[in-house]
């Protein structure tokens, strides 16, 4: 009996497998992308010429949740595919309309394998809602700039978003999509350049696609050390990290530390 696998250890794998098979060539890759206001997170992206979404049941999984998954998920990336044990292959397959994909993992004495169930199918989305708000506020403003659209520097983002649906939807496309690979760009590299250095991954090399680990590896806590008017009783650290997995991806710049609330 093969033994059973974890989520992360089916993401390692499948990484590898698409970076074998050459699917991320001038790809960016993304660890759990948050979407539709926090309420979901793919757990993998890549964005390359479209945007994808995998996620992925293992088998310490169940389907409770993929219902609802998909019907996010399909609104909001241009292709979907489910990666899936083989005790779940037959009840997904039923279950998912033919533009989403099905691929089945097994593992073997080997390694871990991968077979196309369904190939699914990649369609532009016709909502410019949906790329806009794939977009971070400063990146929205850019593309206003870019676009000749006229705004006030103190707009929310709301009033930003009415004047962005001005635009054409293959220029807001075009735009999320390198804002996205932008974004991200960092991290993806990192992992790639180490996988195409080794033949393969382990589950610990996710973290490289962690954007806040690279942050904390950036700033190593330098302004509690460097200022000598501040102490460490009258802040907090912020787990970054912790915040990010709950609240999902809040821009490049998180505040590393907080003054603590003094109750009087």
């Amino acid at each position: 009996m093969s033994v059973l696998l974890r989520e992360q250890d089916v993401k390692v794998a499948f990484i590898d497998w698409l970076f074998r098979k050459g699917l991320l060539e001038n790809a960016t890759i993304i660890n759990e992308m948050v979407v539709a206001n926090w309420s979901r997170r793919a757990d993998l992206a890549v964005a390359n010429g479209h945007l994808q979404a995998f996620e992925i049941k293992s088998d310490f999984d169940s389907l409770k949740r993929l219902d609802g998954q998909l019907e996010t998920f399909t609104s909001r990336f241009e292709k979907v595919t489910v990666v899936c044990a083989p005790k779940f292959t037959y009840e997904i397959a039923k279950k998912v309309t033919s533009d989403v994909g099905v691929i089945e993992y097994i593992n073997t004495s080997k390694g871990i394998r991968f077979k196309i169930v369904q190939r699914g199918r990649t369609a532009v989305l016709g909502n410019k809602k949906v790329y806009i708000n794939f977009l971070l506020k400063k990146e929205l403003q850019l593309l206003l700039v870019e676009s000749g659209k006229k705004f006030l520097l103190e707009s929310g983002r709301e009033a930003l978003e009415r004047i962005a649906e001005q635009i054409p939807l293959s220029r807001i496309r075009d735009f999320a999509l390198k804002a996205i690979k932008q974004r991200y760009k960092e991290t993806s590299d990192d992992y790639l350049t180490k996988l195409a250095g080794s033949e393969l991954s382990n589950a610990n090399d996710l973290t490289l696609l962690s954007k806040s680990k690279k942050r904390r590896e950036h700033i190593h806590f330098k302004d509690f050390e460097d200022n000598t008017d501040e102490k460490f009783n009258d802040f907090y650290t912020v787990d970054i990290e912790g915040f990010m997995k709950k609240h999902g991806e809040v821009g490049n710049i998180t505040p590393i530390k907080v003054l603590k609330r003094v109750v009087r």
